[in-house]
């Protein structure tokens, strides 16, 4: 049975339309992950509505899951979307419900390259010049949620140093629990270096980024 309805085709087929360069999402996947099977199936519905769009799925226990540091927390779905050098831009656990349309708005984001941010932001972004980790813990039910994804994301999408990713807080329990989380999203810089919780302003966000450096 097909995940997405017509409706939802005939919507992505038309954001689809303003990817300019190809995007490969790398699927990684175990057998004993609850939401893998419909993640890749996701995925390859989304492959069939742009020609742009390609699917590969790979074993945790790859060498593309070494290459990608896919396996950094022993656990699936994983999803890297990458254009060969944007490569920051990461999803662990299955890309549905709310963060669904952010899922999709990446895909083109990372295809165009443009992250939509404001120049003065840019500016800002392309002074930092060491590695940043930002992991963004979310619910597939919260409205919110998406915004501060997909802010992260563009982070990463303008400065290569950052890695940026969405983690379902409820398929990812353990690592959750590690961080604390009572609220989503919320927000970990360099791990334990900086947190916070809600969906800020991209300005904001990049202010609590620099603090927590």
């Amino acid at each position: 049975m097909a995940i997405l309805s017509d409706e939802n085709r005939d919507d992505v087929r038309e954001v689809f339309e303003q990817m300019t360069n190809e995007v490969t999402a790398h699927v990684f996947t175990d057998g004993n992950c609850e939401y893998c099977e419909e993640t890749v199936e996701l995925n390859e519905e989304l492959e069939s509505l742009s020609e742009k769009y390609t699917v590969e799925v790979h074993d945790m226990d790859s060498e593309a899951a070494e290459e990608w540091n896919a396996n950094k927390y022993d656990q699936a779905p994983v999803t890297v979307i990458t254009d060969g050098e944007i490569k920051g831009v990461r999803y662990y656990g299955i890309p549905s419900g709310q963060e669904f349309g952010a899922y999709v708005r990446d895909i083109v984001a990372v295809s165009t390259g443009e992250s939509g941010l404001d120049e003065n932001i840019k500016a800002e972004l392309a002074e930092i010049d060491e590695p940043v980790n930002l992991k963004v813990f979310v619910t597939l039910t919260c409205p919110h949620c998406p915004q501060a994804v997909e802010t992260a994301h563009k982070f990463a999408i303008e400065n290569s140093n950052f890695t940026s990713e969405m983690i379902e807080a409820q398929e990812f329990m353990e690592l959750s629990q590690d961080f604390g989380v009572r609220g989503v999203p919320q927000v970990n810089i360099n791990d334990e270096a900086g947190e916070f919780t809600g969906a800020q302003p991209p300005q904001q966000f990049l202010e609590q980024v620099k603090n927590a450096l």
